[in-house]
């Protein structure tokens, strides 16, 4: 029974902690090797994608823009030219995006562990949602790497490809900063459209509350324009892009807050009085 449940020390929580840790760790590095083992369909299908004009994103915008003002090819570039400059370069970048991929991959386990690390603190009546909010964890954070991987790395690299100073110089981007960006574009959008997710559990530990969202709500739609401005080249198309999500995440976030905070005065409630 909940009201039976018997308080644990503080250094039993740790060590519960660490084995879920070393569960987790454990998953990414099992991910991590099956990434390093098919590294010819992870780099040149996935990671070197968006380097390629055939990508699917470039041929939906350019059929797109062909549709509505005409053919117009000299917006999109042909296959990036990458080049690697140190000895060690391709050795490191393969470990270091095959390790990054295996967070990506290893995630859904990862809030697994997470809830199963919480699942005892937890009413009866919470847990029957929590498996609900695990879910739309997962598809929160596979939905901000998709779209930072199918949307802003390819605007991204478009503009650095595109902007010249000259027509001297000739864009040969190293490889390094390649991998970068695209890992930078993708994981950071899986955690930022985790933003309801931290929401609810900031709520639920009274850090935050709907009255604080809804009140500094024209303040936050500020630093959300730039923080989709400092993530973007800064052209009006591109952050038009990333701030129509983030707007939509804060609106979810605001009513999250108010779902959590009720459904867990109505849980207390409900508690106490048995």
């Amino acid at each position: 029974m909940d009201q039976q449940r018997k308080k644990i020390p503080f250094w039993k929580h740790i060590e519960e902690l660490r084995k879920h840790v070393i569960h987790c760790l454990f998953a990414i590095l099992i991910s991590m090797v099956f990434l390093m083992k098919n590294k010819e369909i992870i780099f040149d299908n996935i990671i070197f994608g968006p380097a390629k004009k055939d990508f699917i994103t470039y041929r939906f915008f350019k059929s797109l823009t062909n549709s509505f003002f005409g053919k117009d090819d000299h917006i999109y570039f042909n296959n990036l030219e990458i080049q690697n400059r140190k000895i060690f370069g391709q050795f490191n970048i393969y470990v270091s995006t095959c390790f990054i991929g295996g967070i990506i991959l290893s995630f859904p386990y990862i809030i697994y562990e997470l809830w199963i690390f919480i699942k005892p603190a937890l009413y009866h009546e919470e847990k029957k949602y929590s498996v609900l909010i695990l879910i739309i964890a997962m598809f929160l954070f596979t939905s901000g790497v998709l779209f930072g991987y199918f949307l802003l790395f390819p605007f991204l690299i478009h503009f650095g490809y595109s902007f010249r100073i000259s027509d001297f110089p000739k864009n040969i981007f190293d490889l390094s900063d390649y991998i970068s960006l695209i890992t930078h574009s993708s994981l950071s959008m899986g955690i930022i459209f985790l933003f309801p997710f931290f929401i609810y559990f900031l709520t639920r530990m009274d850090l935050i509350t709907y009255s604080f969202l809804k009140k500094y709500r024209k303040h936050a739609f500020l630093i959300i324009l730039i923080i989709a401005s400092a993530i973007t080249p800064g052209d009006i198309l591109s952050t038009i892009v990333v701030f129509i999500p983030l707007l939509f995440l804060y609106q979810c976030g605001v009513f999250i807050s108010f779902y959590a905070r009720s459904s867990y005065s109505s849980v207390s409630k409900k508690n106490k009085t048995s």
